[in-house]
């Protein structure tokens, strides 16, 4: 016999919402599945620089939500989510990731960074991007270029800007990945933490939505997310600095972690990774900078074996505390 349960969650995808569904009909149950509208400070402030909103800027509002009981569990986009979350509340799911890399969008068709001619201003609102365009490309003029990415294009079209760089996941959700010039390489513009990742946030207390939840969250990519949200908090150096409402420090940084079920070259019984997520072999790969890219120091790790997401994480950290030591002996942070 089926038994009817309610849920109300913030700002979900159809894909979530088909998922929760079926979860729910595997459980023997029926869902009522309802949406809260909820206006973030993101969204409402268009013409701030994302650096002075600090972390969480569209996530906050959601979560704050969910702690409160007025909705179940919200749906971020974890790029925009802060590397801690609020006192309570926990990372339940994630769907599996769709491609992490950026894409140049650029008028004269060029198809890379390299190939636009000196002086061609490149709109980004990302201190990410600015700092590696500016470190690699001291030729090409970084310009504050913030909205939706119609306007973003619009500023495109009327020639404001010769080229933009946006994420690939972004432009795919939206249908219009073929405004794309080029994919850029993780070599030429490393993406954000957590860059075309989705997850589901709900209340620690509250068993029968983190089942529901769980019972389709995506192994490898909660991989990949445990170790660059560890890298991204602990770069930050404390819970409370990494949570969200709080200022963004002046660096730039990324860190990019990608999963396998086996070390390179291997197959048969070498093969010995969990495609669930259980275990598998992580390659890591970060950089921190100042906000000019005068100088930019990346790290690689290579095939690390994880058993789960506690080794992610710790291999996350160790990452983070480097970036963070550098960071304090170039001047960048406090010591």
């Amino acid at each position: 016999m089926l038994q009817a349960r309610r849920l109300t969650d913030v700002g979900g995808p159809t894909r979530v919402q088909q998922l929760l569904y079926a979860a729910a009909q595997l459980r023997g149950e029926t869902l009522e599945l309802s949406t809260l509208e909820v206006s973030t400070t993101g969204d409402t402030s268009p013409s701030v620089p994302l650096r002075s909103l600090g972390a969480g800027a569209f996530t906050e509002a959601l979560d704050a939500a969910v702690a409160e009981g007025s909705a179940d569990a919200a749906v971020h986009s974890l790029k925009d989510a802060p590397a801690a979350l609020r006192p309570g509340l926990v990372l339940a799911a994630c769907l599996p990731r769709a491609d992490p890399r950026d894409v140049l969008i650029a008028n004269d068709g060029a198809r890379s960074l390299g190939e636009l001619v000196p002086g061609s201003r490149v709109g980004t609102s990302s201190s990410r991007r600015a700092a590696q365009i500016r470190h690699a490309y001291p030729h090409l003029q970084v310009v504050q270029l913030r909205g939706n990415v119609d306007a973003r294009l619009e500023k495109l079209r009327a020639r404001e800007i010769s080229a933009t760089v946006l994420a690939l996941a972004g432009l795919e959700r939206l249908g219009v990945s073929h405004v794309a010039s080029a994919v850029l390489s993780t070599d030429e513009m490393l993406p954000a933490a957590c860059q075309g990742a989705v997850g589901v946030v709900c209340r620690e207390d509250d068993p029968w939505v983190r089942g529901l939840l769980s019972s389709f969250s995506h192994g490898p990519t909660m991989l990949e997310l445990a170790a660059e949200r560890a890298c991204l908090a602990a770069l930050l150096g404390s819970e409370e600095a990494a949570r969200g409402g709080q200022a963004f420090p002046d660096i730039a940084w990324a860190c990019n972690v990608r999963y396998s079920d086996a070390p390179a070259g291997a197959s048969g019984p070498e093969a010995g990774g969990d495609s669930r997520g259980g275990g598998g072999y992580l390659d890591l790969d970060c950089f921190v900078s100042d906000l000019e890219g005068t100088q930019l120091l990346r790290y690689t790790e290579f095939q690390r074996q994880v058993s789960g997401v506690d080794d992610a994480e710790e291999l996350g950290s160790l990452y983070g505390s480097i970036l963070r030591m550098t960071a304090a002996g170039q001047g960048w942070l406090p010591q």
